[in-house]
């Protein structure tokens, strides 16, 4: 009874620390790239910025086993949280004496993305400590995640957008409080848990350094994912420009924007074990991917201050139909391998499409600085599109999970 009660509070104490980090990096979602919007209208700043954000996921899925494998994830949680918290509240004071700069804002972004890459693999490895079978593990990480998705969907990025709205330092000082509180929460866990007992030890034994292999049967499907993700993520490194310069949205409204594609990715991921089922994986996600290009070109070819609306719902196609692609894809990539992969089989994916996104960021903000933002917001979108090609050369799964695959 004592250990079941222990057990309850643990995981409390968990989904806390996981709430108010999420929360707080919706809040940073928003924030940032307006306070680099306000520091520099050049597309590749911005998205200098955001890619540095980015970046850390990428590193960490080659190196992160030589850096925190053996650590106790309570410290490597509780590190996550405070490395938040330590960046915003230098980017809030700058922004208080005006003395932000681009560079300033990267150093910062680049700490925070360390944080946040940090905590959620430890949150992943922690979440079934108290869980005897894999299956209660699994459903204990998924519950983690919905909760900290919710808190930033719902709450940090409209509340994000109405802080900066006020003033452009206080979301910042507002996020240290919270990243500060979640990390107490996440350092008062009691029970030691090294990264030595869980999935992390899977990941090999071969030069830590080293980027991780491909499961066999997964290079296919790693290259679509990529590819598409690298797409995408050329529009979301200028979106924030696209929205206040070509929307003619504030503050307020850009937060919203971000909720209602979050929202749209949610129900994307709903919906993909429907399509699946009736176009199978490879239909399915070659049509899902054309949708989502269809999605954002639409919004840039449409962009219109006085009507934003249009555009707006645009990019919440495209944000929908690049989340059930991404669902659908992870689920023949389980089905390539004629297996279900474990956190270390799947080191190798996640180190290529994780480093797709700040490269993704990079280009589309050069492209920006050639062509103009819309533009690029167009393109990504055609670019997105001409991935579902890449799905018509993956093998038709033999023995792959359902499509029910969530992963």
């Amino acid at each position: 009874m004592g250990r079941s009660s222990e057990a309850v509070s643990e995981r409390r104490r968990l989904r806390r620390s996981s709430t108010l980090a999420g929360l707080g990096d919706g809040v940073l979602a928003v924030a940032l790239p307006l306070l680099a919007a306000g520091v520099s209208r050049d597309p590749l700043a911005v998205a200098a910025v955001l890619a540095a954000h980015h970046l850390p996921w990428g590193v960490l899925a080659v190196t992160r086993r030589s850096l925190v494998g053996t650590a106790d994830q309570r410290t490597v949680l509780g590190l996550g949280a405070t490395l938040r918290a330590a960046a915003v509240v230098v980017i809030g004071l700058l922004g208080l004496v005006g003395a932000e700069t681009t560079a300033l804002l990267v150093a910062a972004a680049l700490v925070a993305g360390l944080g946040a890459a940090l905590a959620d693999g430890a949150e992943e490895e922690f979440a079934g400590l108290a869980e005897s079978e894999p299956v209660a593990g699994d459903r204990r990480r998924g519950e983690l995640r919905r909760r900290g998705m919710v808190a930033m969907a719902v709450v940090g990025l409209p509340l994000g957008g109405l802080v900066y709205e006020l003033a452009a330092a206080l979301p910042f000082l507002v996020d240290a409080g919270v990243y500060s509180v979640a990390a107490l929460s996440a350092l008062a866990l009691r029970r030691p848990f090294s990264g030595a007992a869980s999935g992390l030890r899977a990941m090999g034994k071969g030069r830590a350094a080293s980027i991780p292999a491909l499961a066999p049967g997964t290079g296919k499907v790693t290259l679509a994912v990529a590819a598409s993700t690298a797409a995408g993520s050329a529009v979301l490194g200028v979106l924030v420009l696209f929205a206040l310069d070509d929307l003619g949205l504030g503050a307020p409204a850009f937060g919203l924007l971000l909720s209602g594609m979050a929202g749209a990715a949610t129900a994307g991921a709903w919906a993909a074990p429907t399509v699946g089922g009736l176009l199978g994986l490879r239909g399915g996600a070659g049509i899902a991917l054309g949708v989502s290009g269809a999605g954002y070109a639409a919004a840039g070819v449409l962009a219109d201050p006085g009507r934003p609306l249009v555009a707006v719902v645009a990019l919440g196609l495209g944000s929908g139909a690049a989340m059930m692609a991404t669902v659908l894809l992870r689920a023949l990539l389980h089905g390539g391998a004629g297996r279900a992969l474990d956190s270390g089989a799947l080191a190798g994916f996640h180190a290529r499409v994780w480093s797709s996104v700040p490269l993704g960021m990079l280009a589309g903000g050069v492209a920006a600085q050639a062509v103009g933002v819309p533009e690029v917001v167009t393109a990504g979108g055609l670019l997105v599109g001409l991935t579902a090609l890449t799905v018509a050369a993956i093998p038709a799964p033999g023995g792959a999970p359902g499509t029910s695959e969530k992963k």
